[in-house]
């Protein structure tokens, strides 16, 4: 059998752009329609499994699909969806594993022994004291578990990501932009400095790619990355969903989120064409700098949504346009993606078994969010290659 014919999933005509997905800790996300599958495996190679629901604002919020508009709210869900996809790949890893297992053990042998007295009539209300203690303490573990301080740490690790993501791609190369426009004499205004800019902008985001790629977690994120990719492109071509038919696919993918950056950065760099020289306005250099820099931030939804539209469309057409315009995209993803092993990509296609309804797992709904307490399901795979 060579083609998947789950009754469950779309039809084969309208397969591109059904399934998106992003690289976890030692893992992949799927999402399909509602369905949001996160697969991972742990150092003693078990895959874990997991199926949440995540329901957009623009299905409660009809204005909120508007075309532009769909792309501003897609861009903040997801990435809202991104980060929180990657704290639960780290909680699925198990990171601390063997004391679970501790506290595993002595639940199962506490129940054992409490459940022996309970059969004893004389002692049901020892029993029943000992059961609550048992409940209370356990609900203590969990609470702190939940504690509000890794709320706040993510919190303030998030603020700081984003005010270094403004720093990097709009303060920096605005700056460096306006610095290059003085020493060469052109008009802070109009093609030259837009471009100078922009090119300041990807130069950063290369080097950023480059820096981390170091890192070797990073490395195996990025053959993750690969792998979702190769996965995606294997059931849009109705293949059947395995390791070897996948292997066959490319790692580079036109709905990539990297080509959505990089496409940003070229319908950026035209947009600021259009932003006047507002020295000639008769402000200071230093007001005319941060009236730049603001009319970039005001802009950036704008820009946000048209790049949307654009990943959309390429990602279900194969025009000479869009295959000029996604060409930088696809080349900065022979940065961000690696050649995935075939372990990997058998987590790739398992988190999309999952979100396409194929190896259904049990789930609860969401609006416009990510379930975090849906049961995760275990699949203990073979050791041998």
């Amino acid at each position: 059998m060579s083609k998947n014919k789950d009754k469950n999933q779309q039809e084969p005509e309208s397969r591109r752009g059904a399934v998106g997905g992003q690289a976890v800790i030692e893992g992949v996300m799927m999402k399909y329609k509602d369905n949001v599958a996160i697969s991972v495996r742990r150092e003693n190679g078990e895959i874990v499994k997991k199926l949440n629901t995540f329901k957009p604002l623009k299905e409660k919020y009809k204005i909120l699909g508007v075309p532009i508009i769909r792309g501003v709210v897609n861009f903040i869900e997801m990435l809202s969806m991104s980060m929180s996809t990657l704290n639960e790949s780290a909680e699925m890893l198990g990171l601390d594993e063997e004391l679970g297992k501790d506290e595993k053990k002595e639940k199962i042998d506490l129940k054992a022994k409490l459940d022996k007295i309970g059969e004893i009539d004389s002692l049901k209300s020892v029993y029943e004291e000992a059961r609550k203690d048992a409940i209370s303490s356990v609900q203590k573990k969990e609470g702190e578990k939940k504690s509000p301080m890794v709320l706040i740490a993510s919190i303030v690790g998030t603020v700081l990501g984003l005010a270094l993501a403004i720093v990097l791609f709009f303060i920096l190369p605005t700056f460096i932009g306006g610095k290059i426009t003085d020493l060469t004499g052109f008009e802070k205004g109009g093609w030259f400095i837009s471009l100078m800019e922009g090119l300041t902008r990807l130069a950063i985001f290369i080097a950023y790619i480059l820096l981390v790629t170091l890192i070797p977690d990073i490395k195996r994120t990025f053959q993750y990355h690969g792998a979702e990719h190769m996965s995606v492109f294997c059931y849009e071509a109705e293949d059947e969903l395995t390791v070897e038919n996948a292997k066959k696919y490319s790692r580079f993918h036109p709905r990539c989120g990297t080509s959505f950056l990089i496409v940003m950065m070229i319908i950026g760099i035209i947009i600021s064409m259009f932003i006047p020289n507002f020295t000639k306005l008769g402000f200071s250099n230093v007001a005319a700098y941060w009236l730049r820099l603001l009319v970039k931030f005001l802009v950036f939804p704008f820009i946000i949504g048209i790049g949307y539209e654009f990943i959309r469309y390429a990602g279900k057409h194969d025009s000479v346009i869009v295959k000029i315009v996604s060409a930088p995209g696809l080349w900065i993803q022979r940065l961000t993606t690696k050649k995935p092993d075939d372990k990997q990509l058998e987590v790739a296609l398992d988190s999309l078994r999952v979100a396409v309804n194929i190896d259904p797992v049990e789930t609860e709904t969401a609006n416009s969010n990510v379930n975090k307490d849906d049961e995760i399901v275990k699949i203990q795979e073979a050791n041998a290659e």
